[in-house]
């Protein structure tokens, strides 16, 4: 029998903005993208928050890669509970973690999506692709939707 493991790392994106209010110095440290890993036999969880947008999202794109063609998962979840605003390269990412994850087949889930993350998904005709990449009608309505 196998023992189940289970592997936890975080990733914390940190920018520093001008703020002449903050305090002494006018800098203040703002946490823009944070991911944590978690893994077990056969999947693993990518649960992101902050802001998923602008060039922060390389860290998230690599640690989709990492989980399906380093880590060889059978299955990724992306956790978006702690997401509070979803931008172009967000999305981006998203999308292209679902083709990297089909091309080496594993399965992918976005879950947890709400509010803005939600209606931007939503908007883009791509919230039932991404909620699993083992349903390929969402799939094929997504593409029928953003040919019109």
């Amino acid at each position: 029998m196998l023992a189940r493991t289970s592997l936890c790392d975080r990733w914390l994106c940190v920018a520093w903005r001008r703020d002449a209010t903050v305090d002494g110095h006018g800098e203040s440290e703002v946490t823009l993208l944070e991911i944590t890993r978690f893994a077990d036999d056969a999947a693993v969880v990518l649960r992101v928050a902050g802001l998923l947008g602008g060039p922060d999202v390389v860290m998230l794109r690599a640690a989709i890669v990492k989980a399906v063609v380093g880590d060889q998962a059978d299955e990724l979840v992306v956790d978006l509970a702690g997401v509070d605003r979803l931008g172009v390269c967000g999305h981006h990412v998203l999308v292209t973690g679902y083709v990297v994850a089909v091309d080496y087949g594993a399965a992918f889930r976005v879950i947890n999506a709400r509010g803005p993350v939600l209606s931007e998904l939503q908007t883009n005709h791509t919230f039932d692709m991404l909620a699993d990449s083992r349903d390929l009608g969402a799939l094929l309505l997504a593409l029928l939707r953003r040919a019109r």
